[in-house]
């Protein structure tokens, strides 16, 4: 028995444990394990754009951050319920290489395979495909997004396709599209699209892309001019680009609590039931501006870009706040515009409002869903306190203003309807027969009779 322990201890190591019982691995063994963990470790964090959803946001809604139709990139590449679009990948890359004669397939993919390392980096996670099959995904993926986009704005060649002539089906391919977990970096699809010489309205991707987002903010005219193409992450990436104002300046951080007191919100954490009774008006729409989260207060007016909510909206908020999460947190602007909105509805009387004014253009139900699905948005959210879009001085002194409460509240309280200014006026009318008569009533015990 003891030549058998010595020898383990000369194999193994020392005994480890004080019950005797348990043996180490080599140390050389243990360091080869360790070495090929390590390897499996994304090798730069420079490229890095493309995000797991966190488990805490995805228990929130499963469903806004899953691909309903198509996988893009790998993350949900073994999703079998998405298998069903392999087919449509295949007969889109034909299309591509017999529509755009001057593409080598050869050539294509030795391309891609010198963007395998770059690509390989942009994603948080490790990725087990080899080379070949990693190569194959960006080659399908990247030209089914393409070939997509090409056919549903180029009617002329989408008219006979199946998925294009399929309104339920196209539509929730655009929405899987801005999924942060099913993204290809942008150069990969630019790349792509340059290859196949496109000529005519749409001769670069990043147009054909800006399109895609019109589609998806209806209510604003997406741009892309101030936007610099080639430090786009990807189409989720240019979707926040497009949404947030060029300008921006930092607000103070108030923590956000549906139970703090006016004083510890300030007015400007105010609802829009509240700040319509200090006086505030509310408007549709920022001058000059086409970004969906601009806001601005002038002379009195909160002016609020228009706001379409829809089935889908909920998905595209809560992937541009997940973006944010990870990349963005000290310019999360849509995180601190979903907080901003949060303390403005409070109620479905507050939601109603905003819909009256048409600020919030309601496709979803009635007012209550309006407001559950505005305050939801911001649970589980990081706001860092250099992140707004939105500067609350002006609202604030307005707000504070005494004058501006008590005359609008005078003006509501009195004049608000046909029966109290009716009312109002007869009162004055009656104080002043009153006062008349008792004058009158005065003067006459006053004055002596003459006899």
């Amino acid at each position: 028995m003891g030549a058998n322990l010595e020898k383990l201890q000369q194999a193994n190591g020392p005994i480890n444990g004080e019950s005797g019982r348990e043996y180490s691995v080599s140390i050389p063994s243990l360091e080869d394990s360790i070495r090929e963990k390590l390897n499996t470790l994304p090798p730069s964090l420079d490229e890095l754009c493309i995000y797991r959803v966190s488990e805490i946001l995805r228990k929130a809604s499963e469903s806004s951050y899953s691909p309903q139709l198509v996988s893009i990139g790998p993350f949900h590449r073994d999703n079998k319920n998405l298998g069903k679009m392999d087919v449509h990948k295949r007969r889109y890359l034909k299309t591509y290489l017999d529509s755009y004669c001057q593409i080598n397939l050869q050539s294509c993919l030795q391309n891609l395979r010198d963007l395998e390392g770059r690509t390989r980096k942009c994603y948080v996670e490790h990725i087990s495909l080899n080379s070949d099959q990693f190569v194959e995904m960006m080659l399908f993926d990247g030209v089914f997004i393409i070939m997509f986009l090409l056919k549903f704005y180029s009617p002329e060649i989408g008219d006979e396709d199946p998925i294009i002539k399929n309104m339920s089906m196209s539509g929730a391919i655009q929405y899987d599209m801005i999924l942060l977990e099913n993204q290809l970096p942008f150069f990969v699809l630019d790349h792509l699209f340059s290859l196949a010489q496109v000529s005519g309205q749409y001769s670069n991707f990043f147009q054909l892309t800006i399109e895609l987002l019109r589609d998806l903010v209806k209510e604003n005219t997406i741009q892309g001019g101030n936007i610099d193409g080639s430090q786009v992450k990807h189409i989720l990436d240019l979707l926040r680009s497009c949404c947030i104002p060029s300008s921006l300046r930092p607000i103070r951080n108030v923590p956000y609590s549906r139970h703090s007191t006016v004083t510890e919100l300030h007015y400007s954490r105010l609802s829009v039931t509240e700040l319509h009774d200090v006086g505030v008006k509310f408007k549709a729409g920022v001058s000059g501006s086409s970004c969906l989260l601009d806001v601005k207060f002038t002379n009195g007016v909160l002016k609020i870009q228009p706001l379409r909510i829809q089935d889908r909206t909920e998905s595209l908020f809560r992937n541009l706040i997940a973006l944010e999460q990870c990349h963005y947190p000290e310019s999360a602007y849509v995180t601190g515009y979903a907080l901003f909105m949060g303390y403005l509805i409070n109620t479905p009387k507050d939601a109603g409002i905003l819909i009256d004014h048409e600020i919030i253009k309601n496709y979803l139900g009635n007012h209550e869903d309006v407001s559950t699905f505005i305050n939801n948005l911001s649970k589980h959210v990081v706001l860092d306190n250099t992140s707004s879009y939105f500067e609350y001085q002006e609202l604030d002194e307005y707000c504070k203003k005494s004058l501006h409460r008590w005359s609008t509240s005078f003006r509501r309280t009195y004049y608000g309807s046909p029966i109290i200014i009716i009312s109002t006026i007869a009162a004055i009318l009656l104080l002043g027969l009153t006062v008349i008569q008792a004058i009158c009533s005065i003067i006459s015990v006053k004055v002596p009779k003459k006899s």
